[in-house]
């Protein structure tokens, strides 16, 4: 219908295009026909077919526009219309905004709740070039809603923008969140390199309201609109040891560049968010409330994870005490975070920044251990696929460290070993939290998916401690190749 087209001017050029292209094969057939001297179809029936083309064109768009509208009446016809329209242009007649879609090829078991007019409505409110052509879920993701916005200019150039609503269940102060979130995208927008190159620089830039504003708040939420990385690609795991080289370069120069930066410029936008022992406790109190009655069905995963939880403090005892600092990390350094060039496969951007706080170096070191070194998807059955792998893990230490090992202080460094298996462990528990107390946090794409992703993280876990003492002799080697002093116990 009308309202796939944007504006109606946006409709008009679409009727335009119709006419003009007519015209167009009508003059080359006629140069075709003077300049080869082939058979030529007399003039006039080329125009009468050219025209009568164009009429027929304008009138099935009109119709179309109109039988949406009638559709949306009281009548008896218009329940006819609505089966029709919902069955050949998926509109949604059950949400309350008319005009809503169903997009086919989105995958899950979420359901598709924003009516793309409404979308089209909160997206122009953001300082964008033309009109919106097309709104498309991207299916990537676990805390926040995203569309990709296309819009064309009046001079035929087309953008990309990416249109967010953000969840505000996991992220209640928005308001500092996009504080954190400006301050730290205008720093390394100037000043991030990255192995890789592109035009939009290396990390999103807010694209604010009309009013200057960062982020759009009404009934539907909270929305704010980013800049869109094209020709690039992301990956959940390295598709070859070099990538995942560097992959730590270019978190490693995150901490870098961000080290720069006040740390008390940055608010703690999720108190605790690193602090597994925090995380414990609140599994602690998801096994006792029980909400679900899931926790039947989990008792080897809970007794794992009780077995090793003296544990859980080596790091945030370790900040708590001063012992070492606290500095502004990602916190989320998952490899798909990580934008990268389709053509050489080098990292051009950072993306999701919600998260960014202050923290430790450890854990975004041990994050990236986490997904990238596991030798199996996140949410795996067959746990006989999922290990460590140890040349990968070698690769990555490479490249951060010779990204930002300089900063690490000596106590740091000691703690590095342990990093991936603390926030390995953390994962763990949260993902078995989300399942215990009904799925609540994390999207999930068919029942009981985050209890897979528990059981994998738990399973490379127990992989890792089998490691430890050749993830030391990995490290210590790293260490004396970049002259970086630590001692480590083997």
């Amino acid at each position: 219908c009308i309202l796939r087209y944007g504006k109606m001017h946006a409709f008009s050029r679409e009727l335009l295009a119709d006419t003009l292209g007519s015209l167009f094969l009508v003059l080359f057939d006629v140069f075709v026909g003077k300049v080869f001297k082939t058979a030529e179809i007399p003039l006039v029936s080329l125009v009468l077919f050219a025209g009568v083309y164009t009429v027929v064109s304008m009138f099935i768009r009109f119709v179309y526009c109109y039988l949406y509208r009638f559709a949306t009446m009281d009548t008896v016809f218009s329940s006819v219309l609505k089966k029709l329209l919902s069955v050949f242009a998926l509109v949604d007649f059950s949400s309350e905004t008319p005009g809503a879609t169903v997009h086919p090829g989105i995958s899950g078991t979420k359901t598709f709740n924003d009516p793309i007019n409404e979308l089209q409505q909160i997206a122009e409110q953001f300082e964008i070039h033309g009109d919106i052509t097309e709104i498309k879920q991207i299916n990537k993701g676990y805390i926040n809603r995203t569309y990709k916005v296309l819009t064309l200019s009046e001079a035929g150039h087309i953008h990309k923008y990416l249109l967010q609503r953000i969840n505000t269940n996991v992220f209640p102060d928005v308001e500092a969140l996009m504080s954190n979130f400006e301050i730290t995208t205008s720093h390394l927008h100037k000043n991030l390199k990255l192995p890789g190159v592109h035009k939009r620089g290396t990390v999103q830039t807010v694209r604010p309201l009309k009013d200057g504003a960062l982020f759009l708040k009404e009934a539907s939420g909270c929305w704010r609109m980013l800049t869109y990385f094209d020709h690039v690609i992301s990956m959940d795991i390295p598709d070859s040891p070099d990538t995942f080289y560097y992959a730590g370069v270019a978190f490693g120069s995150f901490i870098k560049e961000m080290s720069d930066v006040d740390v008390d410029l940055i608010k703690e936008v999720v108190p605790n968010f690193h602090n597994t022992v925090s995380r414990y406790q609140d599994l602690e109190r998801a096994i006792e409330n029980d909400r679900k009655g899931r926790v039947k069905n989990v008792l080897p995963e809970i007794e794992f994870l009780r077995a090793r939880s003296e544990h859980f403090g080596i790091i945030s005892t370790a900040l708590a005490e001063g012992k070492i600092p606290t500095r502004i990390c990602h916190n989320d350094c998952n490899l798909n975070n990580l934008l990268f060039a389709k053509d050489t496969h080098l990292p051009v951007a950072i993306i999701d920044l919600d998260t960014v706080m202050p923290s430790s170096p450890l854990y975004d070191f041990g994050d990236s251990m986490r997904i990238g070194t596991n030798t199996a998807k996140d949410d795996e059955k067959d746990l006989s696929k999922v290990s460590c792998d140890l040349n990968l893990y070698e690769k990555y230490a490479h490249g951060f460290l010779e990204a930002c090992g300089d900063i690490l202080i000596k106590e740091e460094l000691e703690l590095l070993p342990y990093a991936s298996l603390i926030i390995t462990a953390e994962d763990g528990i949260r993902f078995l939290m989300d399942h215990i107390n009904g799925d609540i946090y994390y999207n999930i794409y068919y029942p009981g998916q985050n209890l897979d992703r528990a059981r994998t993280q738990l399973k490379l876990l127990e992989d890792m401690e089998k490691k430890l003492p050749e993830i030391k002799r990995i490290l210590l080697k790293i260490y004396a190749k970049q002259g970086l002093e630590a001692k480590i116990t083997l």
